[in-house]
């Protein structure tokens, strides 16, 4: 083993790295590198979601005679949906059911808007990492990679495919391996940016027609037009297969994931708490109707009235009520009306901060970042079917489960009157950063390290989304945290402030000023 840095953070030192020397293995430094809630069982992904035993059975039927007979077919499968159509479900089951055979090889599973959940840089080095720990052999060659060149965690994906990937394998005896493993990537589209995707895509055509690795990728995504254009490429030609989910759905699945929902509701009830009678079948096929065949809205309506803190009797009444009601809107948006009507506003405030952070926080960090008080699921009385909190099943941490109930919250037509205007929630996000950082100048207090390195990176990122509020204003304000930004940051701050030179001139001065001492090299 060769002695590599490692770096630790000082709060006191204005977030300045401190490096001390350790002895490390290339795997340390690539788990360094890596996305951990990417993978199919992190602790940050639990409770997730996967498919009841009884539903898509034609789906994995297909799915599990590619696996077993992928040597003479086509190395990847997409398989694409709409919102809600349970592709994160499916790839949940698959990959359990691999690593159950021994065939799974890695697995990522990306978020929208979840930093490094969302960003294809971290991909390969977390496939890599996975790749590992499946393959003794392949283990050792690719530490060794790492421990010869550790700048390979920097560069482009490309370049880590061949150091990490392509080259170990070549280096094992092709006899170690012959059946190929499963990579499972979920959720393409939640990748920011296009062109990352279709980078992420032609990455792994290289690894399947060119280097002719024993790798076969499970991809899922909500179908779009320019995922569909990728896979239509001459590259992909008998190398992909598809499965478009909507020619897969049945009510009949829908309506065995909703008595198994609401069995599953009633054993957790004490005896005699609900009417063995509970509910009719004709309040069961109203939920099946206003489903359309997609499992987002009665997953939605089984948690919302699994709620511990209600009667599920009652909250079914209502959002049936509420189905029968004959609103314009689409029967998901009505169910989140339904649901949002009756929390209480300061949860609804929540709602909105959660619906703009990159990353899933516990309630002690959410506390720390946000200033807020926040009483253990208490103060989140009525949005279980939104969020997931500490102790509801195994969750150690506060997140929006629902992609789709973002999109609705940050659309003014859909929401009216629950609107949550994410230029104002990144404003109450970013002052927090600032104020944190700024205590931490005075306090030299221990901090959380993801807390930390989730605002030293993001906190800019709020800043440029949000509108100048009073409170931001007030926070950017503060000339010691001013003066303890570098050059990046602070040239961030002054285009910020740009867009609008009237609103703050003083403080846009404050900050100019800052920026022409800090470019002639002044400290």
């Amino acid at each position: 083993m060769s002695p590599r840095n490692q770096r630790t953070v000082s709060p006191c030192t204005g977030g300045q790295i401190v490096w001390r020397q350790s002895t490390c293995t290339g795997l340390h430094l690539l788990h360094s590198a890596i996305a951990v809630g990417a993978s199919f069982d992190s602790a940050e992904r639990q409770p997730c979601s996967r498919c009841h035993p009884q539903t898509r059975q034609i789906v994995f039927e297909i799915i599990l005679s590619w696996t077993k007979n992928v040597l003479r077919g086509p190395r990847m499968l997409w398989i694409h949906g709409d919102a809600g159509s349970g592709k994160t479900a499916i790839a949940q089951s698959v990959a359990e059911f691999c690593a159950e055979s021994g065939q799974l090889g890695a697995t990522f599973f990306f978020a929208h808007g979840m930093g490094d959940l969302a960003d294809a840089r971290f991909l390969v080095a977390t496939l890599a990492y996975k790749l590992a720990r499946s393959n003794p052999a392949l283990r050792t060659h690719i530490s060794r990679a790492i421990e010869r060149t550790a700048s390979i965690l920097s560069q482009p994906i490309q370049a880590q495919a061949m150091h990490l990937i392509v080259e170990p394998y070549k280096m094992i005896n092709s006899g170690e391996e012959t059946t190929p493993k499963v990579v499972v990537i979920d959720a393409l589209d939640a990748c920011e940016r296009d062109d990352a995707q279709l980078q992420v895509l032609m990455l792994i055509a290289e690894l399947l027609a060119v280097h002719r690795l024993p790798l076969c990728f499970l991809i899922t995504s909500r179908s779009s037009t320019h995922l569909e254009a990728a896979f239509d490429l001459p590259v992909f030609r008998g190398m992909a297969n598809r499965i478009p989910l909507q020619l897969f759905s049945s009510e009949s699945d829908i309506r065995t994931f909703l008595w198994a929902g609401i069995s599953e509701i009633t054993s957790t009830r004490a005896p005699g708490t609900i009417p063995e009678s509970w509910p009719s079948v004709d309040a069961v096929n109203v939920l099946v109707r206003k489903s359309d065949r997609h499992f987002l809205y009665p997953s939605t309506v089984l948690r919302y009235v699994a709620d511990p803190r209600g009667d599920p009797v009652q909250r079914l009444v209502g959002v049936v009520i509420a189905a029968a009601d004959d609103a314009p809107r689409p029967p998901l948006d009505q169910l989140y009306h339904h649901i949002l009507s009756a929390a209480p506003e300061s949860a609804r405030h929540v709602l909105g901060l959660l619906s703009v952070l990159r990353a899933s926080f516990s309630l002690a960090e959410l506390q720390i970042l946000l200033g807020l008080e926040i009483p253990h699921n208490g103060g989140l009385d009525g949005l279980s079917a939104f969020i997931e909190c500490p102790g509801a099943a195994g969750a150690s941490r506060v997140r929006i489960l629902q992609q789709a109930a973002v999109e609705f919250l940050h659309d003014r037509r859909r929401s009216q009157p629950f609107w949550t205007d994410p230029r104002v929630y990144h404003a109450r996000v970013a002052a927090g950063c600032i104020r944190f950082i700024t205590r931490n100048l005075d306090e030299c207090a221990p901090v959380d390290l993801t807390t930390y390195q989730y605002i030293r990176r993001r906190w800019t990122e709020h800043l440029s989304n949000s509108v100048p509020t009073a409170e931001l204003l007030g926070a950017l304000g503060d000339a010691r945290f001013a003066y303890s930004r570098v050059l990046s940051e602070v040239r961030a701050v002054v285009s910020w402030l740009d867009v609008d030179p009237e609103i703050a001139p003083e403080l846009l001065s404050l900050w100019r000023a800052w920026q022409t001492d800090l470019r002639r090299g002044f400290t």
